[in-house]
């Protein structure tokens, strides 16, 4: 009976010195997973894009995945020059027999809820953070969303909670007036590259053609997810793989800026 009794007793005091451990790994564990995340970017100038490729490693010909990718919005760009702005983006990927692409409501510069609203916050190197929520569906048909990028049909490849996240923008939208800004096709991704102090780095290369006397534009993108507690870490440490110094400068406008400026007037094709 005794031996029982100090058995349950070692079971017992092993279990109480656990404990303290147990709680403060469940504690850290949520905290990963409920600390919002920050995606650092930077926009590389085009002349200095052959030699941040080159200390990247960049295989260009066989990037992760290839894309086309088009934006939505008025002529008159009704959506993305209000605050916050709202941006209606589809993407799918070339060169496969997938019958589905994906579309997505982002809110830039505002905080919006929903099912499904994922938020984190953008940073450009060398401007403040900004908050941004989306919501994506990943299953939209394909036909449907290449007949939007010929300008017929754009609300129909988004989805009734889409909608609501556009609503709490606070915007009221006629839907009928939305146009393509692309698409853009042949859009090249590399993922999970790897740069010293940084787990996962994520390249875009975007060809924009030469067209209504605006010359060819290549953008190249460079970005990383992590933490909010680790942006600065984080950005260091991108901004040295990069050779980014103090004063070297990127590009003015942000990516989409650029692009939806390119295609600004291109709508010949809506009906």
């Amino acid at each position: 009976m005794k031996t029982h009794r100090k058995f349950a007793t070692v079971i017992v005091v092993a279990c109480l010195l656990h404990l303290p451990y147990v709680a403060f790994c469940k504690h850290k564990g949520d905290a990963n997973k409920k600390e919002e995340r920050v995606e650092i970017k930077y926009l590389v100038p085009e002349a200095n894009i052959e030699t941040v490729a080159k200390r990247l490693k960049l295989d260009p010909d066989h990037p992760t995945e290839t894309r086309v990718i088009c934006f939505y919005d008025t002529d008159a760009l009704t959506l993305f020059t209000r605050t916050p702005k709202v941006i209606l983006r589809s993407r799918y990927r070339a060169g496969t027999d997938q019958k589905t692409g994906d579309t997505t409501v982002k809110v830039r510069g505002g905080k919006v809820e929903g099912k499904g609203v994922k938020c984190e916050f953008d940073k450009v190197i060398g401007k403040d953070k900004m908050e941004s929520c989306s919501l994506t569906d990943e299953n939209q048909e394909l036909d449907q969303i290449q007949t939007a990028n010929k300008g017929s049909g754009v609300k129909r490849i988004f989805n009734h909670d889409q909608e609501e996240l556009r609503k709490q923008a606070n915007i009221n939208l006629d839907w009928n007036l939305l146009v393509p800004f692309g698409p853009v096709e042949g859009v090249k991704i590399w993922k999970d590259l790897s740069a010293e102090g940084l787990d996962k780095v994520t390249v875009e290369r975007w060809e924009l053609p030469a067209r209504d006397g605006k010359p060819k534009r290549v953008l190249f993108e460079v970005s990383t997810k992590v933490p909010v507690s680790q942006e600065s870490q984080a950005t260091e440490a991108l901004s040295k793989a990069l050779g980014i110094t103090s004063a070297e400068k990127q590009e003015e406008e942000t990516k989409t800026k650029i692009v939806m400026d390119h295609y600004a007037g291109d709508h010949s094709t809506k009906p």
